[in-house]
């Protein structure tokens, strides 16, 4: 399947970065007179709810810096809302380039309680304004546990803490609207809690097509991979395909001429095909009965025409694992 027409995939934005700035330098027109200080972060909140990636919000912001005559670089860091943006940005543009920033970002929201803390900072909140909020979704926790819960999401990204009190980063808010979006929230307890992301990374490599065990390799280390595929085989998010167990017979490339064969078994020769051919499917063919086809076959191989190869069982995502493993692939390429 072509990952860019998957209906969990994260909302593309069409436009070129000039159309970005011309689409939003009228919304700024009209801010700038009602919020002078804090139109930045209104800005790129509507950008990030509409959509646009945070290297496009970026620019909108270098735009805007542009035409600022500062008086010292040290009323920016003090009071300049777009160089908070900016900083933003950045800090979470270093994060997305670590290797393992999917697995931490997976591992962050795999939780009830972190999934309800991002629906809460939809506003700058303290500690105390998000125990008791949290309280409307029925966990009742200290302040040294929500700050225990807290971590991952700080590690992740998507919270930022300033001044002892708690926010969405603009990337939070796009993973808080893709979570919403795609109906994360239902779905999340199908998939490990604490995990090195194995499980997520083999969901996600069986999108395009099924795989065999030594492909699976590649995403997963040997000695985890049995037990990854019994768990998420018996959480129905993967089956094993009944038809790539089978054993399919083929032609060696030893002449017919230079061995006896009955009339039957030159049949059975001439009617394998180049790929191969399960013995059911022979029998089918030839119209010789199975006990019969089996016989033949035992002795052209004892003449070294014909060799058996037992095709590889081959891993596919179930319905339901599909619909996880796009989910999965939208939230952990948001940019």
């Amino acid at each position: 399947m072509d990952r860019t027409s998957s209906p969990f995939s994260p909302r593309k934005n069409s436009l070129s970065d000039t159309q970005v700035l011309m689409t939003y330098a009228s919304i700024e027109e009209r801010v700038k007179s009602r919020q002078p200080v804090g139109d930045s972060i209104w800005l790129s909140k509507k950008m990030a709810d509409d959509g646009c990636t945070l290297e496009q919000t970026l620019h909108v912001m270098e735009e805007r810096c542009k035409a600022c005559n500062v008086v010292s670089p040290m009323v920016c860091v003090d009071q300049c809302a777009t160089w908070r943006v900016k900083n933003e940005i950045r800090q979470v543009n270093r994060f997305l380039s670590e290797a393992n920033h999917g697995v931490k970002l997976l591992n962050a929201i795999k939780n009830r309680r972190r999934l309800a803390i991002l629906d809460i900072l939809e506003r700058e909140l303290s500690l105390d304004g998000l125990q008791k909020n949290l309280r409307n979704y029925e966990f009742n926790h200290s302040k040294k546990t929500i700050v225990e819960y807290l971590k991952p999401l700080l590690e992740a990204s998507l919270v930022k803490e300033s001044h002892k009190r708690f926010r969405l980063t603009l990337y939070g808010r796009k993973v808080r609207n893709a979570i919403t979006r795609h109906g994360f929230c239902t779905v999340h307890r199908q998939l490990p809690i604490h995990s090195s992301g194995h499980e997520e990374k083999i969901l996600r490599s069986l999108l395009n097509s099924a795989k065999t065990r030594s492909e699976l390799l590649e995403v997963s280390p040997v000695k985890s991979l049995s037990r990854i595929l019994k768990r998420l085989r018996e959480r129905k998010l993967i089956l094993a395909n009944p038809s790539s167990s089978r054993v399919f017979y083929l032609r060696t490339k030893r002449a017919l001429s230079l061995e006896r064969l009955s009339p039957a078994q030159r049949i059975i020769c001439d009617s394998i095909p180049p790929i191969g051919i399960s013995a059911r499917d022979l029998s089918r063919v030839v119209g010789i009965g199975m006990r019969r086809t089996y016989k033949h076959l035992r002795r052209l191989r004892g003449k070294k025409l014909v060799f058996k190869r037992k095709s590889p069982i081959r891993y596919e995502l179930t319905l339901t694992g599909r619909a996880i493993a796009e989910l999965l692939e939208g939230i952990t390429c948001i940019k």
